[in-house]
C-alpha cells in the first residue's frame, strides 16, 4: 500500500499497531493517525475538529455508528501530494502530543 509507506517515511519515529482496520501510528506514546483502505484517519483534537471536518473529502470518524469529535477520515485522493500528506500528519502528531 503506497500511502502506508509514505506515512512511514514522513512521520517522526513512531510505533505501529494494527487497529481501526489498518495500521495505526503512535508518536511519543499517543495515537496520531492510522492508514486504512479509505485513506488516513487523523487525530485532530476537539479544538481543530470543526475547522478540519469542514474541508472537502474530510469526514468525522464514525465508529459503531457514532461520530467522534477529535478524529477525521481524510480521503486518499487528497493525500496524493506530499505536502498535503505532510500537513495532515503534522495535525495528527500535534494532537497526539497535546493529548499526553
Amino acid at each position: 500500500m503506497e500511502l502506508l509507506e509514505r506515512v512511514r517515511a514522513a512521520l517522526p519515529p513512531a510505533e505501529e499497531k494494527r487497529m481501526f482496520g489498518g495500521v495505526a501510528f503512535m508518536v511519543d506514546g499517543a495515537l496520531a493517525c492510522s492508514v486504512g483502505s479509505r485513506g488516513l484517519l487523523v487525530r485532530t483534537g476537539p479544538e481543530r475538529f470543526d475547522e478540519l471536518v469542514a474541508r472537502p473529502t474530510v469526514e468525522p470518524m464514525v465508529m459503531k455508528g457514532r461520530a467522534s469529535r477529535g478524529w477525521v477520515d481524510v480521503h486518499a485522493s487528497v493525500l496524493e501530494d506530499d505536502d498535503a500528506l505532510a500537513g495532515w500528519l503534522e495535525v495528527g502528531v500535534a494532537a497526539a502530543r497535546a493529548a499526553r
